[in-house]
């Protein structure tokens, strides 16, 4: 039986068979502005109010920037800093061309029950060529399948290239799951979607579901019938 723990995100557990699958590598992406980040602080909070211990790895960016943003929602993470259970890092992409000895440095400091790195599209650019982005990012995913959490990352969706689920073509592949996140804005209104694309070792429910942000996160819209 696969053991699972809860996304914290409204609706989509009842979606993946009640969790996302434990010790995988799941991808989260989409466009700018669908929401990446929001997702994954929720995942992060989730696990925080559980009494787990979290690692978010930024490439983008400034860790205080993720903090503000986030008490948007009313997640206050600097008190679960202080507390020692969450730790935030900003890795340098330009610095770091052995990207997978430095987040596994990192995850080895603080043996993480929930992992988040934000994002791997940025690191695609300093590396030559599809090929070798294709062996660094195997590289990071065994690595990370080794460690006991559950990771999510981040992709972008390059906005000209609709069918792509990250700038890479590759992170999709190598990832346990992947998860899409849609906008679209129609006249003065907005739409937001979301799909689990594949979930290793899961039934999940196929195409895409209606998506929103409240002031508590986000959360998958309920069905009405009308």
């Amino acid at each position: 039986m696969v053991e699972r723990i809860s996304s914290g995100i409204p609706g989509l557990d009842e979606l993946i068979q009640g969790g996302i699958p434990k010790s995988s590598v799941t991808l989260v992406s989409g466009g700018t502005g669908t929401g990446k980040t929001t997702f994954c602080s929720q995942f992060l909070m989730e696990g925080l109010e559980k009494g787990d211990k979290v690692l978010y790895i930024s490439t983008e960016e400034p860790p205080e920037a993720i903090l503000d943003d986030s008490e948007e929602y009313n997640w206050d993470f600097r008190q679960y800093q202080e507390k020692g259970q969450y730790e935030i890092d900003y890795i340098d992409p330009s610095k770091n061309e052995f990207l997978s000895g430095a987040i596994k440095e990192k995850i080895n400091n603080v043996s993480p029950a929930r992992i988040v790195i934000d994002s791997i599209s940025v690191f695609g650019i300093y590396w030559e060529d599809q090929y070798e982005t294709r062996r660094n990012l195997q590289d990071l995913v065994a690595m990370l399948r080794r460690a006991d959490s559950t990771i999510l990352m981040t992709a972008e969706i390059p906005e000209d290239e609709e069918d792509a689920l990250s700038r890479s073509k590759v992170s999709e592949f190598v990832a346990d799951g992947v998860i899409a996140l849609y906008y679209q804005a129609v006249g003065e209104g907005s739409f937001r979607n979301i799909e689990v694309r594949k979930m290793r070792r899961t039934d999940h429910t196929p195409g895409t579901h209606p998506l929103e942000i409240t002031d508590d996160g986000m959360r998958i819209k309920q069905d009405t019938g009308f």
